[in-house]
């Protein structure tokens, strides 16, 4: 039964990063995690599969700068990841962590050569004229919502780098896992479960720079490591609420149902992302889950 959950898990989460992000961000480091486990029988032939579909989402993408750009970045992060994991291998986090950082000091190198020093204003141009594209038939249906819709779209635009790194994040995450299940002989264990989800206490510093950003007038830093240690720090906070769930007998079922009510309640805007922002940041100091734990091994006693 926890098989079939765990494959369910992975073919839902395998499903909906490709709804948000380019499927070549998995399929690239997933096609390169399997070559280099050396696989044989079945897992040669999945791995062959693998590989030419990354190489046609590669194929797919090169047709804009956004795409090729896209395509750039899945082949650098999957190098550094990739390397990372041979030379020094260690836990998942800082190898991705640490990937995304180096093939972004290669992305900008690469962009500089090739279109200039202004190079991130072009792609942030390009970026927020697809968002408006996106929305073009939301903006035909609802005009009252062109001035809302904008922002959103000049907003995605501004983010764009920060995108670019939760994506490749998630995709190393999702690659590793299906690499996991695939391979006879992976390259390392599965990721611990969500529940124990912490980043170290030194992003923290990483919050303090995005303010000082923003108050020395550097906004396109501010925002994007904003929004980046932000994501992070919310689905720290998220981890949190299950461990706490899972202490206190409440079913990730019964989470995951509450989540998507107050989603459709627009409810998260204004009370559960905060809260979780402010669980994720300070727990940096509280540790939640060692007290938790603490807390269920004294009343077991």
């Amino acid at each position: 039964m926890t098989a079939r959950r765990g494959r369910w898990r992975l073919a839902v989460g395998a499903v909906v990063f490709v709804l948000w992000a380019p499927a070549s961000l998995v399929g690239v480091p997933l096609a390169a995690l399997l070559a280099a486990t050396r696989p044989e029988g079945r897992t040669r032939t999945i791995t062959l599969a693998v590989t030419a579909l990354a190489a046609a989402f590669l194929a797919g993408t090169s047709g804009t700068a956004l795409g090729a750009v896209y395509g750039a970045w899945a082949v650098l992060v999957t190098a550094a990841f990739l390397g990372g994991v041979l030379v020094s291998p260690s836990a998942f986090w800082r190898q991705a962590t640490r990937a995304t950082v180096l093939a972004a000091v290669a992305l900008a190198a690469l962009a500089t050569v090739l279109w200039g020093s202004d190079w991130l204003a072009f792609l942030r141009w390009e970026a927020t004229h697809q968002a408006e594209a996106a929305t073009r038939l939301v903006r035909w249906a609802r005009p009252d919502a062109f001035a809302v819709l904008d922002r959103v779209a000049q907003f995605a635009g501004a983010t764009f780098p920060a995108t670019l790194m939760l994506q490749a994040v998630a995709g190393l995450a999702l690659a590793w896992q299906l690499h996991v299940r695939v391979a006879t002989h992976p390259l390392g264990s599965g990721l611990r479960p969500f529940r124990e989800f912490r980043m170290g206490d030194v992003w923290i510093w990483g919050l303090i720079l995005a303010a000082a950003g923003w108050l020395r007038g550097y906004d396109v830093l501010a925002q994007n490591l904003g929004v980046v240690l932000g994501t992070f720090y919310a689905l720290q906070g998220a981890a949190i609420v299950v461990a706490f769930a899972a202490a206190v007998g409440i079913s990730t079922m019964a989470l995951l149902v509450t989540a998507a009510v107050a989603t459709a309640l627009a409810i998260p805007l204004v009370f559960i992302v905060p809260g979780l922002w402010t669980l994720g940041i300070t727990d940096t100091w509280l540790e939640y889950r060692r007290r938790i734990a603490a807390r269920v091994a004294s009343s077991g006693k």
